[in-house]
């Protein structure tokens, strides 16, 4: 029966026609049966684009300057967080790594539907992503940049929201040299903190890492209050 282990929702590989996927694994993953069931075609100029679309990384490189924070860039690099930097806490400098990530158009209905999120409130992210900020924990933070929300375009999670939060992880195959498949962690932005500008994010990863961190990972009580979420009383 569908149903949530910890904060992982989880549906089955099976899609019945006119439904969601009856559970039996802890992810969804797309078939024939689905509305994403076409291999994904990851083409040349696609990675063109995004690297000539660089505007939020230098925004953020520029405050990062501003603050004096020592940094190294790996924004072409596969293997690490885009952006690594130095910070003084108590008097003693601590590395800490940054991960980036735009969303620069309404996602797809699909996306929508399994996440069970308001579209307006939904980001993806990829699996890899979430791996690399683990490699690099506490101190590692992701940053959105939600061009659909400029209100409130920068949304900041650390590594212990997104372990804690509640989240959906769907799987798809990919095509990009050989067919694969490709994890993706379905979000919802209200799980992280939301900011107009730049600088309330760099104020609050300053507050993250001179105190807050430590008060994160020693507290008994549980991490947050998420959206959605039920208190059980057994």
């Amino acid at each position: 029966m569908p149903g949530d282990v910890g904060h992982w929702k989880y549906a089955s590989v099976g899609v019945p026609t006119g439904g969601l996927p009856v559970c039996q694994s802890t992810s969804f993953q797309f078939d024939q049966s689905t509305n994403m069931s076409t291999i994904y075609e990851r083409q040349a100029e696609y990675w063109t684009r995004d690297l000539a679309d660089r505007a939020f990384e230098e925004e953020v490189k520029a405050g990062l300057v501003a603050l004096g924070w020592q940094y190294e860039d790996h924004t072409t690099a596969h293997e690490q967080p885009d952006l690594s930097f130095l910070r003084q806490v108590r008097g003693k400098p601590v590395h800490a790594v940054l991960e980036l990530k735009e969303k620069r158009q309404p996602l797809r209905g699909r996306w929508v539907e399994l996440a069970g999120v308001p579209e307006q409130e939904l980001l993806v992210l990829d699996e890899v992503s979430a791996r690399k900020l683990l490699a690099r924990a506490p101190r590692a933070f992701l940053l959105f940049h939600d061009l659909a929300r400029p209100d409130a375009p920068y949304v900041l999670f650390t590594i212990i929201d997104l372990f804690c939060m509640p989240k959906v992880r769907v799987q798809r195959a990919i095509n990009l040299n050989n067919r694969r498949m490709k994890a993706k962690w379905l979000l919802d932005r209200r799980h992280g903190q939301a900011f107009a500008n730049l600088n309330g994010v760099f104020a609050a990863m300053a507050t993250y890492l001179d105190r807050q961190m430590m008060d994160d990972l020693r507290r008994l009580e549980p991490h947050g209050q998420f959206i959605g979420e039920t208190v059980e009383t057994l």
